[in-house]
């Protein structure tokens, strides 16, 4: 008769000790993947990275070249698009087309200056190439 007060008092112990290891706060840890230098939106999909092609490319205040230019930039950097804009210009010859201008940090670009990448390494790597000409 002894052992049965005994064994509910074990199993009653053992209890008490599951419930309360189990109540102890998670900390959820980061793990950083990243290298030194990586922005975190590198591979992030739907950020657009672009190479500028043009020796020399005028960022204008808006899209639309009779906006002001703000600053340049020049050929082989690569900058993250922060957005579109889809409007019509006429040539040279008077023909009305339909062009993409991609907007920066700096300015707005016209698409005929770019190359358009899925992410910052293949922008990188296109990059390179286009200055090893």
């Amino acid at each position: 008769m002894r052992s049965r007060p005994f064994l509910f008092g074990f199993f009653l112990l053992f209890a008490v000790s599951l419930l309360l290891s189990s109540c102890r706060r998670k900390v959820e840890g980061v793990i950083d993947f990243g290298l030194p230098g990586e922005e975190p939106l590198e591979y992030l999909p739907g950020v657009e990275w672009a190479v500028i092609m043009d020796p020399v490319a005028a960022f204008r205040e808006d899209a639309g070249f009779e906006n002001k230019v703000l600053q340049h930039a020049r050929r082989g950097d690569v900058l993250m698009v922060t957005g579109k804009k889809i409007s019509n210009i006429k040539d040279s010859d008077g023909t009305v087309r339909v062009v993409t201008w991609y907007g920066f940090d700096r300015g707005w670009l016209i698409e005929d200056s770019l190359a358009i990448y899925g992410n910052r390494m293949n922008a990188r790597a296109a990059a390179s190439k286009l200055l090893e000409r």
